[in-house]
């Protein structure tokens, strides 16, 4: 028996689709607002107990349309720990840009990131698991031991996140670890599912997951 569904999703496009962005705080761009309200559609009628996402505005814009889909929906909470990769001295610089101010540090690979910190307060993926991980095992230990809403059986969160974030947790929830990272695409928009089994524990809720749907993008039209 499956003791929570957890819905995971990457924001739409923002307006700067080319900068590195990491923390950066933009908003999205009218093809990531149509994205991002053809994932909230797509949910539309899965009966949610809490929606999270990162504080910042391309993920919570987001949330706040999936909690405007369906009904009885509660407001999403935001939480920092689910913030995109930092990406140090690249953060808000176009992809131009970047390759001719430090060559050396834009042509790394994202393959490479695992332990690899870009100068300027940047972050590896290790740091952004060591973060996100904590986070949401507390919220699965909030949520995977109550009733759903609606009499549902099985209850429903969602989190509407970013691409290393949901890289991370998909990595994870295969059992592959954040090393694994690099195994899972995450296009704009895309939507996910991951399964908790009934026989999880706080100890590692990791060793009771399955992915259910992965990288899945609704249409949106033009």
């Amino acid at each position: 028996m499956t003791a929570l569904h957890l819905y995971l999703l990457r924001h739409g496009e923002p307006v700067a689709s080319d900068l590195f962005y990491g923390h950066a705080d933009v908003p999205l761009s009218p093809r990531g607002e149509q994205q991002a309200a053809a994932a909230a559609r797509a949910l539309a009628g899965v009966p949610l107990a809490a929606i999270y996402c990162s504080d910042l505005q391309r993920a919570a814009r987001g949330a706040d349309m999936l909690a405007e889909h369906g009904e009885a929906r509660p407001a999403p909470i935001a939480l920092p720990a689910l913030r995109e990769m930092h990406l140090g001295v690249l953060e808000q610089l176009s992809f131009r840009d970047a390759r001719a101010r430090v060559p050396e540090l834009a042509g790394r690979r994202y393959e490479d990131m695992l332990d690899y910190r870009m100068p300027g307060g940047g972050e590896s993926v290790r740091d952004v698991a060591a973060r996100v991980l904590p986070c949401v095992a507390g919220l699965i230990a909030r949520h995977a031991r109550t009733t759903g809403p609606q009499g549902q059986a099985t209850p429903a969160i969602a989190i509407v996140a970013h691409n290393t974030v949901n890289r991370v947790l998909l990595a994870c929830a295969a059992g592959l670890g954040p090393a694994g990272y690099t195994r899972f695409e995450q296009a704009l928009g895309a939507v996910n599912r991951i399964d908790l089994h009934e026989d999880w524990s706080d100890v590692d809720p990791w060793t009771a997951t399955r992915i259910g749907i992965a990288n899945w993008t609704p249409p949106h039209g033009r």
